[in-house]
């Protein structure tokens, strides 16, 4: 027999498709915020790459001012510690940036180099420093300058003295 409250009580819950729709839904969003979250990692990284090669610039502009007009052999704690309270390393790899200095005597001139993460157009078009044959070239992030040069957007990132 049919009665009014029985009817009352089956509805109050959801279906099976209902609940299926809004999880599928939720998972959906779900990917494209983690989608999202990923590419906000990846410029964060390279903010931070920019900002220690910056940092690393000054360094070891300071080391050529105290030191007779002569830039460090290595970027280390040893050579440039007293400029900086820590080296950076590169926040995926934990390798240090790229370093090249030349002449391998009494260095006057430099490059630092990072890769990046993201490539964008207005980067990709820098003119990279030719430093191959340089003394230095510690070829640790993105295989160092020699690949700067045949692949503009693996290294698009460096300063330096010509």
């Amino acid at each position: 027999m049919f009665t009014p409250t029985k009817f009352l009580r089956r509805e109050k819950g959801f279906t099976l498709v209902e609940l299926l729709v809004v999880i599928a839904i939720i998972g959906v969003l779900a990917t494209l915020v983690l989608l999202q979250l990923g590419t906000a990692r990846a410029r964060a990284r390279d903010t931070k790459r920019i900002t220690d090669v910056n940092q690393i610039r000054t360094a070891v502009e300071q080391y050529f001012e105290d030191n007779g007009g002569v830039y460090p052999t290595a970027i280390t704690a040893a050579e440039i510690g007293r400029y900086l309270t820590r080296v950076p390393v590169d926040p995926l790899t934990s390798q240090p940036y790229g370093y090249a200095y030349n002449p391998a005597a009494a260095p006057s001139q430099f490059q630092i180099w990072a890769t990046l993460e993201q490539t964008a157009a207005a980067l990709t078009s820098d003119a990279d420093i030719d430093s191959s044959g340089w003394s230095g070239d510690t070829n640790s992030v993105g295989a160092g300058d020699s690949d700067c040069a045949k692949t503009k957007t693996s290294c698009v990132y460096d300063q330096g003295i010509q």
